[in-house]
């Protein structure tokens, strides 16, 4: 079951963001925590410079990032992760890839990696950085990106990360901007997107498109009201934004979750019908965008029979 679920009542078009609370981890870390850091750094071993790129002169930002993120796994899972400071000289211990780290903070000689970059190969996450008036994409990691990649999109502001932007959706971006322009250190906000994909492919960045689409064309014969959930995916990002204090860039940090839409269904109740109400009141211009149109009429099919009501 998807430790978050998106769907209400009916399709929202603001940005459904909340403050992220005290009760709330900052990172997750899941049962697919050694799969997917695992499938992070062979992606970043394969072709790293398509998944991690900075800009010059982020180090402040970088390393801010590497203080907040150890700091938060340290406190939320004291017995998996621990972090030792004497000075700036840190021990970063992680017993869940028996590995453990010493480095001088702020010297990022000390690191095999750009700050960014290593501690992002701590963490399910993908992690970007904003930085400036327009919040312009300044550096990242994205090995998980939903339809996009750094190579497109780096300097962009963060409006434009999603260009060519749909006018169904540009209003939402917009919105987004003007949050992060007003976005105060030390209070980050979060949300979540969804999306229903025809593969639980993690790494669905722009370089991988044309093959999901032949792959989508391929199932699309195959798919009916009676098998529709064992073939669609619920594909869950849950997005912060942090304003850092010292560098005032925001770090943007994605997490995805997947789960079959059969087993969604089995799994939490009502799941069903809240997410056919959700795709009945969503805009066809919304449902093109997020690419949904071509099985939509077969999912809302398998999603209202044998579903359980209020």
């Amino acid at each position: 079951m998807l430790p978050y679920f998106p769907f209400g009542q009916q399709f929202n078009d603001k940005m459904g963001t909340m403050p992220l609370t005290n009760r709330d981890r900052f990172i997750d870390v899941d049962d697919h925590y050694q799969s997917e850091v695992a499938l992070k750094r062979q992606l970043l071993q394969e072709l790293p410079a398509y998944y991690f790129q900075s800009a010059p002169v982020q180090d402040l930002a970088q390393w801010e990032v590497v203080d907040l993120i150890l700091n938060n796994l340290a406190s939320a899972y004291p017995d998996t992760f621990r972090l030792q400071c004497e000075g700036d000289q840190w021990l970063w211990q992680n017993s869940l890839l028996n590995e453990e780290t010493s480095f001088t903070f702020g010297d990022s000689a000390t690191l095999p990696y750009a700050p960014l970059d290593w501690v992002g190969r701590q963490l399910q996450e993908d992690l970007l950085l904003l930085s400036g008036d327009s919040a312009n994409l300044v550096a990242g990691q994205l090995c998980f990106g939903n339809g996009w990649s750094l190579d497109e999109k780096m300097g962009l502001p963060f409006w434009e990360i999603h260009a060519p932007i749909n006018p169904i959706v540009e209003p939402m971006m917009r919105s987004a901007q003007k949050l992060m322009e007003r976005l105060p250190a030390g209070k980050p906000i979060w949300r979540l997107n969804w999306s229903i994909k025809a593969s639980d492919q993690l790494d669905m960045t722009s370089r991988h498109t044309p093959a999901l689409n032949q792959h989508l064309n391929d199932c699309l014969p195959d798919i009916n009201a009676e098998n529709a959930g064992d073939h669609l995916f619920i594909r869950i990002e849950r997005q912060i934004l942090s304003r850092l204090r010292e560098s005032k860039a925001i770090l943007f940090s994605i997490h995805t979750y997947q789960n079959l839409v059969s087993r969604e269904r089995s799994e939490r109740p009502q799941s069903a019908s809240l997410i056919s109400q959700v795709l009945r009141t969503t805009p066809e211009a919304m449902l093109a965008y997020k690419g949904i149109t071509p099985y939509f009429n077969h999912l809302i099919n398998y999603l209202n029979t044998g579903t359980i009501t209020n």
